[in-house]
C-alpha cells in the first residue's frame, strides 16, 4: 500500500465523497472506486459502506484503520519536510481544529501571517465545537487544536486568557450594579452556551454551593443575544466571544475577575511536525500580549 492510496482513504473520510476526494487528488470517480476496492481486497475487509439512510460511512474497522493511516501519512509528511529543509525550502501541511470563536477571532490572523512567512505551508481548517476539536485531536484528524479546558489528555500551551462577562438586557436590575458575582446570579434565568463552554460556568456555581437555573441551552451566542433582547434571561460568556451587542443588550464584568483559558493543544508535543510547530510559534507570537 502506497502513500497515494492512504491519502485517498483519508480524503474520502474528510469529504465523505468519492467524487470530491477524487477531484482533490485529480482522480476520476471510477479510478477512486477501483483504488478503494483494491485496498479493501488487500486488507481483506470492508472499510467504507454506503446506504440511503447514512450515505457514505466508515465501518468500525474502517474507523480504526483511519487512525493508523493518519499516523502513517503524518510520518510521510515529516519525511517531505526533512528533505525540503535540506534543500532550504519550507513545505508541509497542518490540519487545525478550532471552535467557532477561535475560528473568527484568532485563526484568520494566524493564517494570513503564516501565508506571508511560510508560503510553502498549507493549512487546512476544521471548524466545530470544543468537544469535536478534542475528538479530532484524539483520532489525529487534526495536528493541532485551539480548545478550552479541561484538557488534561493533551499537551497544551496557553494562548490567551479571555475575561468572563455577564450579558443582560439594559433594563435588568443587575445592570445597575457596578460589579456582579456568581451569588448575584443564583435566581436568574441562565441561557447556557453549549459545546464545551458550560463546564466552567457549572464549576463557578459549585464553588459557591449553587446550581445555575438554566432556562435554555444554545449552540450559538447569537441565539442568546436575541433571547436577551426579548428579556428571556442572561448569559455568561467572554469578551472575545462578542463582536458587537444588539440594541438594549449590555454587559458587566464578572467579579472577582474571572477568565477562561484558551489553549493550543496537540496530542504529543514531542512528535509534532515542523509545519505544526510553525503554526504554534506564529500563534504565540501574534497573541503574546493579547490577554483581556
Amino acid at each position: 500500500m502506497n502513500k497515494s492510496q492512504i491519502e485517498l482513504i483519508i480524503r474520502i473520510s474528510e469529504t465523505r465523497s468519492f467524487t470530491k476526494a477524487g477531484e482533490e487528488l485529480h482522480m476520476t470517480q471510477p479510478a477512486v472506486s477501483r483504488t478503494v476496492a483494491s485496498i479493501e481486497s488487500q486488507l481483506g475487509t470492508k472499510l467504507i459502506k454506503r446506504d440511503k439512510k447514512n450515505g457514505l460511512f466508515f465501518t468500525e474497522v474502517g474507523e480504526r484503520v483511519l487512525v493508523i493511516f493518519r499516523k502513517i501519512l503524518s510520518e510521510f509528511h515529516k519525511i517531505d519536510e526533512l528533505v525540503a529543509a535540506e534543500q532550504g525550502l519550507e513545505i508541509g501541511k497542518v490540519h487545525v481544529g478550532a471552535y467557532r470563536t477561535a475560528c473568527t477571532r484568532f485563526l484568520p490572523k494566524i493564517i494570513r501571517t503564516m501565508e506571508e512567512q511560510y508560503p510553502g505551508l498549507e493549512i487546512k481548517l476544521w471548524e466545530g465545537t470544543v468537544e469535536q476539536v478534542k475528538k479530532w485531536l484524539r483520532t489525529e484528524c487534526v495536528d493541532v487544536g485551539i480548545i478550552i479546558p479541561p484538557d488534561k489528555e493533551f499537551d497544551t500551551i496557553p494562548l490567551i486568557k479571555d475575561q468572563l462577562i455577564v450579558i443582560m438586557h439594559s433594563s435588568h436590575p443587575l445592570y445597575q450594579k457596578e460589579t456582579i458575582s456568581i451569588p448575584d446570579l443564583q435566581d436568574e434565568n441562565i441561557l447556557m452556551g453549549k459545546g464545551g463552554y458550560e463546564e466552567q460556568i457549572y464549576t463557578l456555581f459549585r464553588e459557591h454551593n449553587l446550581t445555575p437555573k438554566v432556562r435554555f441551552e444554545m449552540e450559538y451566542i447569537e441565539t442568546g443575544l436575541s433571547m436577551i433582547q426579548e428579556g428571556l434571561g442572561i448569559t455568561i460568556t467572554t469578551k472575545k466571544n462578542i463582536w458587537s451587542l444588539p440594541d438594549q443588550v449590555v454587559f458587566r464584568e464578572l467579579k472577582p475577575d474571572t477568565f477562561r483559558d484558551i489553549n493550543i493543544a496537540v496530542l504529543d508535543i514531542k512528535d509534532i511536525s515542523k509545519a505544526t510547530d510553525a503554526f504554534i510559534q506564529t500563534a504565540l507570537t501574534l497573541f503574546a500580549n493579547d490577554d483581556v
